[in-house]
């Protein structure tokens, strides 16, 4: 029975890398063209890793694509696996929804797309497997699909294949939601799953497995992204070894200055931070964004001037030991202020509320609810295919506060 398969989903082929400006020494072409070659990795690892088929849980591409040239792409990249004898198995997800288009394009035949009217059973050539999976037949799907699953085949390894936001993620909509419950109830042995862009593991009895996306897309995917490459050995039992696929890779460089550090020391201290960041980076180019926390001459130094020091960070930025973007430069008050200031009258009352909301999750939440209006309309307003900022983001909102927090520095100056 043994064999392995590389789990990979959530492509969004030329999604645009959100919020970098172009500069003087930004990697902007390599940004530009991240997705593409995060692509090329992964067949490449999938040709390397010499698996006996590749799967896509959702979401090859970001939408509606301006032409032809993003699908013909991906078109000729899978062709390289078909030239290999490697089937590769997609599921489509919320962002390329039962795409007639998408569908008709003159796809190799060892390209196989779930069918998005049910669930679909799809034997594997070779390989004592089956594979379970339907493809999304409307971009939003309310219900729990894995209700109508088959049950798993004693016989064969069984793999379900399906895009879901499972339980429910943070910054994430639902979409086809499902409990553990549920999946456990069609007794496979392994859920390849897409949606959500973070890597998470929900069970390993049976495997139930988001990989999350291959390249990053903005400072809410930090860190690697990539694929799963899944052996399966003659007993049935199941190894993950993750390979990191990423071309970009987002980072919060986070720069703490203390009531002992002197203003001149504000540069020093945070290119030393972009640069330690850079060496973790695996040679990979960054895209950065530099929070500095703290209290003291440097921290006003930052708050008063964010711009001219992000400009003097994009210029030394460009001495690191790889491609680095400066993305943006942001300043949060520390959460205790040094005795002396304590006494603020109600300036000081309003920024202790402020770090009370940054600090308890709680009190976040009901802020959070605050904004469930506003996001529905943001959403509704956004066209298909690019991605709305979420007001009800924690990170989102914690970034809010230390911004009004900094204003209020300000403006006591």
């Amino acid at each position: 029975m043994a064999f392995r398969f590389v789990h990979a989903a959530d492509i969004h082929l030329d999604s645009p890398l959100q919020h970098l400006d172009e500069y003087p020494g930004a990697p902007v072409e390599e940004i530009r063209l991240a997705t593409r070659k995060a692509l090329a990795r992964l067949v490449d690892f999938t040709l390397d890793s010499e698996a006996d088929f590749l799967i896509v849980a959702g979401d090859l591409f970001d939408g509606d694509w301006k032409d032809c040239n993003t699908p013909l792409y991906l078109i000729s990249e899978l062709k390289r696996l078909r030239d290999a004898d490697i089937p590769a198995y997609v599921a489509l997800g919320n962002h390329d929804a039962a795409n007639r288009t998408i569908l008709s394009l003159p796809w190799p035949a060892h390209v196989k797309f779930f069918d998005p009217k049910k669930p679909q059973r799809i034997p594997v050539r070779g390989v004592e497997a089956a594979l379970y999976g339907q493809s999304f037949r409307e971009r939003h799907v309310a219900e729990d699909m894995t209700a109508n699953f088959p049950m798993g085949d004693p016989g064969v390894f069984n793999i379900g294949v399906l895009h879901t936001s499972a339980s429910g993620a943070p910054g994430h909509e639902m979409y086809a939601p499902c409990s553990l419950d549920s999946l456990r109830s069609r007794r496979y042995q392994y859920w390849a799953l897409g949606h959500v862009h973070n890597r998470v593991q929900l069970a390993t009895d049976p495997w139930i497995v988001f990989p999350g996306n291959i390249q990053g897309r903005n400072i809410r995917e930090c860190g690697s992204r990539g694929c799963y490459l899944v052996d399966v050995d003659d007993g049935g039992r199941v190894s993950l070894a993750f390979e990191p696929l990423d071309v970009v890779r987002w980072e919060v460089v986070r720069v703490p200055v203390g009531r002992g550090s002197a203003a001149a020391d504000l540069d020093e201290l945070a290119q030393a931070a972009i640069e330690r960041a850079a060496a973790e980076a695996e040679g990979r180019s960054l895209a950065v964004r530099v929070h500095i926390e703290g209290c003291g001459p440097a921290w006003k130094r930052a708050a008063a001037d964010l711009p001219g020091l992000r400009n003097r960070l994009r210029l030394s930025a460009q001495e690191a030991s790889v491609p680095v973007h400066i993305e943006k430069v942001e300043v949060a008050a520390a959460a205790e202020e040094p005795a002396e200031e304590a006494d603020g009258g109600p300036m000081e009352e309003l920024r202790a509320l402020i770090r009370e909301f940054a600090g308890d999750e709680s009190l976040l939440n009901d802020l959070a609810e605050q904004f469930a209006d506003l996001k529905t309309r943001v959403q509704g307003a956004v066209p298909q295919g690019q991605e709305a900022v979420d007001p009800q983001d924690p990170a989102l909102l914690r970034e809010a506060l230390g911004s009004v927090e900094a204003l209020l520095e300000g403006a006591e100056k």
